[in-house]
């Protein structure tokens, strides 16, 4: 599932594209994906709308509207990747070369070029807002980007929880946009065993993790993201940042930090990766 950096790096390709463009035709090719209302009338409430600004919050796109004369309140077009949504810009002339059972939707530019919306598990969903409905659908956790995150947001997030790290760090509502490969690697960074407790840590503990979450984020925004399968940024190209991952899919595999083996376990549902000699399991 595309995370924070992918997400961001999508919203930064996408941007100069986008920022006050006019969106002169939609076609919703595949109903489910603007759930649940018709695609037919989230298409035609779409056209002519300008682009006012492009945001992300978390793992989630949002695009501010304008009105129209026919739809005169503003809008937002809220866009969540899930497992393999992805938002790919064509330039006017451009073909689009993906098949068309994946792809659900086009944002038809005035001007010339399109946002195209493609996804092979279609989990993914555009989903058009009034207003007084965002911030219900947005992640209430802070986002270490817009928001920041230092050692006493995290003490503050963990304080007497039971919970995993691991599963801690999922929750949207304590922490937005980190997901799976992220966690493992901030864990790795912090030297924090991802079953350790949350409320067992101390503030030299949620300072480690709070810099090794700004820095894993920073570096894989940096590379573009990480591309295991799916990830694509709006230009079709792959994130460069798995070659740089030290324990998330590595199992089995020597830890570049000690050399000892990398175990794998299920935390939270997810398989979990982490180095036993770095991330010592003490509490």
């Amino acid at each position: 599932m595309p995370e924070l950096p992918e997400v961001e790096t999508i919203r930064r390709g996408l941007e100069p594209h986008l920022g006050g463009r006019v969106l002169e035709r939609v076609r919703i090719l595949h109903p489910h994906v603007t759930g649940p209302r018709p695609g037919r009338d989230v298409a035609r409430d779409l056209a002519g709308r300008r682009v006012i600004r492009l945001w992300r919050r978390g793992k989630y796109l949002v695009l501010d509207l304008e009105g129209t004369a026919a739809h005169p309140r503003p809008a937002h077009l809220v866009c969540h990747l899930r497992m393999t949504g992805r938002l790919t810009y064509l330039a006017p002339g451009a073909r689009w070369r993906e098949a068309a059972a994946h792809t659900h939707a086009a944002l038809h530019l005035e001007g010339g070029g399109r946002v195209m919306f493609h996804d092979v598990r279609k989990f993914g969903r555009l989903l058009l807002v009034p207003p007084g409905e965002l911030s219900p659908l947005l992640p209430r956790g802070r986002d270490p980007l817009v928001d920041g995150l230092d050692g006493a947001d995290l003490a503050l997030a963990l304080a007497g929880r039971r919970s995993s790290l691991k599963a801690l760090l999922l929750r949207q509502d304590l922490v937005a946009g980190l997901g799976n490969i992220y966690a493992d690697e901030a864990l790795h960074r912090a030297g924090l065993h991802p079953a350790r407790r949350g409320g067992s840590l101390d503030g030299a503990d949620c300072a480690r993790l709070a810099l090794a979450i700004h820095e894993v984020l920073g570096e894989a925004l940096a590379a573009g993201g990480t591309t295991l399968l799916d990830y694509r940024d709006s230009a079709g190209r792959p994130g460069g940042f798995r070659v740089r991952l030290r324990v998330y899919g590595q199992a089995g595999r020597s830890c570049p930090s000690c050399g000892a083996t990398i175990q794998a376990r299920q935390l939270a549902g997810r398989t979990t990766a982490f180095c036993p000699r770095c991330q010592p399991d003490c509490v």
